[in-house]
This record gives C-alpha cells, sequence and structure tokens, in this order.
C-alpha cells in the first residue's frame, strides 16, 4: 500500500512536467549510489533539500530522485493550491503551519519518522519561493530531523527555473527547451557529530557552488535566519 501514494505522487510529477513542456537535465545521480542502505541491508533514509524559485521545483526534485519512497515537508499554504493540494494529500506528504508552535513539532516528529523508516524527505530550507531567483537564508528545522537520525543530507541545486515560472504566475510561461534547466545533485553530506551551523554553512556552500551567478546569494546574505 506504501507504493501507492508514493506512485501518484510520481506520475503527478511527470504529468505536469509533460503538459508544461518542462524536463531539466538532471547531473550528479553517481552521488546516490549507494546512499540509500545501512550496513546490515536496511534501507537508509536521507533528506534532500533544494533551493525554491518557481512551482516547478516540486516535480523537478521529483524527477531527481528517481522511483524513491518520498515525503514532502510543505507549508500547509500549499493546501490552497488547485490540484497541487490533490497530490500533497493524496500522496502523504507533511505539511506545516510555520506559525503554529505545536504543528512544527508535529512535523519534526513525522519528518523523524519517516527517516527512521527509511524514506527520504524533501524541503526547501528557504521556507518560500525566491523573488529573484537568487538563493535566500535557510531555516533548520530539515537539518535538526537528519542530526536525530543521522540521515545524510543531499544538496540540490535548481537552476533556471525561475525563467520558466516567474513568482508572480502560476503556471510555467515558457518552455524548458529555450533555458537550460538543470538539477545537480550534489555530493551527500553526513549529519553526525556537526553541529546545526556547520551542516547548513556545507550543505549551502554546495548548493551555491552548483549555482549560476545569476542564482547565488548576494554579498552579505545571512546563510540561516
Amino acid at each position: 500500500m506504501l507504493r501507492v501514494p508514493v506512485s501518484i505522487s510520481h506520475i503527478w510529477g511527470y504529468a505536469v512536467m509533460k503538459l508544461t513542456g518542462n524536463f531539466p537535465k538532471i547531473s550528479g545521480r553517481e552521488n546516490l549510489e549507494g546512499l540509500f542502505k545501512n550496513e546490515d541491508g536496511s534501507k537508509r533514509g536521507a533528506m534532500f533539500v533544494a533551493n525554491h524559485c518557481s512551482w516547478m521545483d516540486i516535480p523537478f526534485v521529483v524527477l531527481a530522485m528517481g522511483w524513491r519512497n518520498y515525503k514532502m515537508v510543505a507549508k500547509k499554504e500549499l493546501l490552497k493550491v488547485p490540484i497541487l493540494s490533490k497530490s500533497i494529500s493524496v500522496g502523504g506528504h507533511i505539511t506545516i503551519d510555520r506559525s503554529n508552535r505545536a504543528s512544527q513539532l508535529a512535523t519534526f516528529k513525522k519528518g523523524i519518522s519517516w527517516l527512521e523508516q527509511g524514506a527520504c524527505l524533501v524541503t526547501f530550507p528557504e521556507g518560500t519561493r525566491s523573488k529573484t531567483g537568487r538563493m535566500g537564508p535557510f531555516k533548520k528545522g530539515a537539518f535538526k530531523m537528519a542530526q536525530r537520525v543521522k540521515s545524510p543530507i543531499i544538496p540540490l541545486s535548481i537552476k533556471y527555473a525561475h525563467l520558466i515560472n516567474p513568482p508572480d504566475t502560476v503556471f510555467p510561461w515558457r518552455p524548458g527547451q529555450s533555458i537550460p534547466i538543470e538539477i545537480i545533485i550534489g555530493k551527500p553530506i553526513e549529519t553526525e557529530g556537526k553541529s546545526d551551523d556547520e551542516l547548513v554553512e556545507q550543505v549551502v556552500a554546495e548548493m551555491v557552488n552548483n549555482l549560476p551567478d545569476c542564482q547565488k546569494p548576494l554579498v552579505g546574505t545571512p546563510i540561516s535566519s
């Protein structure tokens, strides 16, 4: 039964990309080899984190992950978005109300539970879409989840998605063939023995290294908030 909501989420992602004509190039899949099993052969969960500058980031990340069991950590406001809200509900993804402490705690516990079961979590640690395409400060919740169960963090750098789907548009207005959209899967970063600040710094550095200049944070932008 677990595979049903997972398959529905993947099919939704592929359908959105097909309808809009946007399929990004995926680079760095070799960084995922052998990552999802523990030494005893049991499944190992992982935390995928990505920069966020368009609605298309969600299906793009689905494509980059492949057919793996994953849960998206999404803000509750997305439940108001047509079609996407249905996918979130049916797929059993995790929603969070950032203004409610009880919701934050419940999300934290659910995330840890999924990681312990060997599932992957996906989150956009900026907490909202960038209005300029440039990466902003990260929130630390996802990093704390991964630390609790010693799961690796996998940085995803999404390039040029803001050009096909600007923040003031609901649907992509330019086909991906005219823009070199790409997702670069960075090298996994282990969490054991590292502080929150060390982890955020390493993940940000890996993601920024793989972003074009127009999406790198401006000088003086804080790493976390």
